[in-house]
């Protein structure tokens, strides 16, 4: 090929990516004979399709299966079956077929003959099979997405010492991601943050385990303490899930009575502490994890958990990997130290402007790419007015 091409087996595509599924095989001219391409494939028995290039850019394809019919031939031109287009990489399947059945290449796809009972009932097109079998599925996304959302809404906090932004951004229609605040008493709270090592349904289904569980502990009034709390969620995870799926999560302990955080950190993210000093200045410093992911011990070292004390000023800050790990067209990494830098500079913006401030970073590190993970965090703001 006259353009340089790019070794996919250097690169790393999420499954959900076209990237993911793609086969490199290297173009033949379509100035070679049938002979010479056939020969080129002799000794790759796998090989069903041969892409054909001119001047550098890829024309289209031939089967494997016309090139033996056709051995004879010295022209490949006539029997080339012209591509649809270059897609990015990067770009979601989803998005692919989408875009494919809006355009009109489809509209000489195969049909069926269709019986009932063996009786001729008619013909049905493989573009509307296709269309018909995707809208379902949209349908049916949309809806588990909404059922999904619900339970991130109702983590809801009001209390005048304290300010908590939960943001959650979803790479596809269902998430992984999810996140909680539970009232545990009158001046104790939970607010925990999970990545479920699933995506898409698997994971959604995970994290609606979870809404439930916390549903039904605000509904016996669940006062168990942050030990015993982390204990029976690792137990739920490893009861409800099959081996092999497990949940990373930060779980905030917030105690206005002794004016205590206790942090259980099970294999997240580092969590971010930002403590007010003397001269309005600032002390940063990150909480690695201590613990490992909920649901794969059957018991946790609980004790083991950060305790910070709580002043007026102090911030903590907990994200999901999809921040660190999101990529733009090139497929750099953001990576943590811009996120670092990204939540140092959020310290100096208010929490109700802090949406809209990671929507624009977001958007603006991965472009024209698509998030392949989702991305969540919680940022809590100690005022302590009364």
């Amino acid at each position: 090929m006259n353009q340089q091409s790019v070794k996919i087996q250097d690169l790393y595509f999420p499954p959900l990516q076209i990237g993911s599924i793609t086969e490199a095989i290297e173009p033949v001219n379509i100035e070679s004979s049938v002979a010479d391409v056939l020969l080129s494939i002799n000794d790759k028995p796998k090989r069903k399709v041969v892409p054909v290039e001119r001047d550098g850019k890829v024309l289209g394809v031939i089967f494997r299966s016309t090139l033996e019919k056709i051995a004879r031939s010295s022209s490949l031109e006539a029997y080339l079956i012209p591509a649809l287009g270059p897609v990015e990489a990067s770009t979601s399947i989803d998005a692919v077929v989408a875009s494919f059945l809006k355009g009109e290449q489809g509209d000489d796809a195969s049909w069926f003959v269709v019986l009932h009972k063996g009786v001729y009932l008619g013909v049905a097109g493989l573009r509307k099979i296709i269309e018909y079998t995707n809208n379902i599925q949209v349908r049916d996304l949309m809806r588990a997405g909404e059922i999904q959302q619900n339970l991130l809404n109702k983590s809801q906090v009001n209390d005048k010492r304290l300010q908590i932004l939960l943001y959650n951004k979803m790479a596809h229609e269902l998430g992984g991601d999810f996140y909680q605040v539970f009232r545990s008493g009158k001046d104790r709270y939970l607010v925990g943050c999970f990545d479920v090592a699933g995506k898409n349904i698997s994971g959604s289904l995970a994290t609606m385990a979870l809404g439930a569980c916390f549903s039904a502990l605000e509904l016996f009034k669940f006062e168990g303490g942050a030990e015993k709390t982390t204990q029976f969620i690792n137990s739920l995870v490893r009861d409800v899930n099959p081996p092999g799926i497990f949940v990373t999560a930060v779980l905030f302990y917030i105690d206005f009575t002794t004016m205590t955080v206790k942090i259980h950190n099970c294999g997240f993210s580092p969590v971010l502490i930002f403590v007010p000093r003397e001269n309005n200045k600032i002390m940063f410093k990150a909480i690695q994890p201590g613990l490992p992911p909920l649901g794969i011990q059957e018991e946790l070292d609980v004790d083991s958990g950060q305790i910070i004390s709580i002043a007026r000023g102090l911030r903590l800050t907990a994200y999901s990997d999809g921040l660190t790990d999101m990529a733009n067209i090139q497929g750099d990494r953001y990576g943590e130290d811009k996120t670092f830098e990204l939540l140092k500079k959020s310290h100096q913006i208010p929490q109700n402007n802090l949406r809209k401030f990671l929507d624009r970073e977001i958007a603006g590190w991965i472009g024209e790419a698509s998030l392949a993970d989702d991305v969540t965090l919680v940022d809590m703001r100690f005022i302590l007015k009364i």
